[in-house]
């Protein structure tokens, strides 16, 4: 598959955050904010919940590792990310996700485009994903999803859902069974949120 755009901020925070955390600059966290920034309102993408996930990880990481506290920090933290009322995660949550589960909010932490598995390069299709490349520069995200349908390209939309309310639930458990010693139960809790993930794949297509 062709990739035009890739915002994996949970990869990429992945890839980027140590488990055990080192000192970094002010300039360094500065523009990783600014990137994550960008990123959440081209996308819509709520970094707050990527980051709570990339903690969820980092603990259950740090259990493996043998580092009780480190894991019991990292859980805080995802708990600290996850709070707040209905109204600040609104704009990122998926109103109809495929799979639907009773009294939750699927919340987009993670999205990718990509040209669909059937793509053949014309002059004219080349033209309108460089135009297309300009918009998403520019933080026209519609605009370049736009541009590539009107020039018959289809294109894959895929979104990384949380369901806020379940993984809430679980990083509180988590804390408690990491409170009373139990790391073994308290990685298995974290491995249910983390794969608690809804992937959501849709093809936009020219005409839809």
């Amino acid at each position: 598959m062709k990739k035009i755009i890739l915002a994996g901020l949970l990869a990429t925070m992945m890839g980027s955050a140590p488990v055990l955390a080192a000192t970094t600059t002010t300039s360094a966290q500065t523009a990783t904010a600014n990137v994550q920034k960008e990123a959440a309102d081209i996308m819509q993408v709520a970094v707050q919940g990527a980051n709570a996930m990339r903690d969820i990880q980092l603990a259950r990481l740090a259990l493996f590792h043998g580092q009780p506290d480190s894991a019991k920090k990292l859980t805080d933290d995802a708990a600290s990310l996850l709070a707040g009322d209905s109204h600040d995660w609104a704009k990122f949550v998926k109103t109809a996700p495929k799979a639907k589960m009773i009294d939750d909010q699927y919340v987009i932490i993670n999205a990718t485009v990509a040209l669909s598995e059937d793509y053949i390069a014309t002059p004219a299709k080349e033209s309108a994903i460089n135009t297309a490349n300009g918009k998403m520069a520019k933080g026209d995200w519609k605009g370049a999803v736009d541009t590539l349908q009107l020039a018959g390209i289809n294109v894959l939309q895929t979104q990384y859902l949380m369901p806020l309310n379940q993984t809430r639930k679980a990083v509180a458990s988590a804390q408690k069974l990491l409170s009373s010693g139990k790391y073994y139960e308290a990685n298995l809790v974290l491995k249910g949120a983390e794969e608690g993930i809804v992937i959501d794949s849709e093809m936009l297509g020219a005409g839809q």
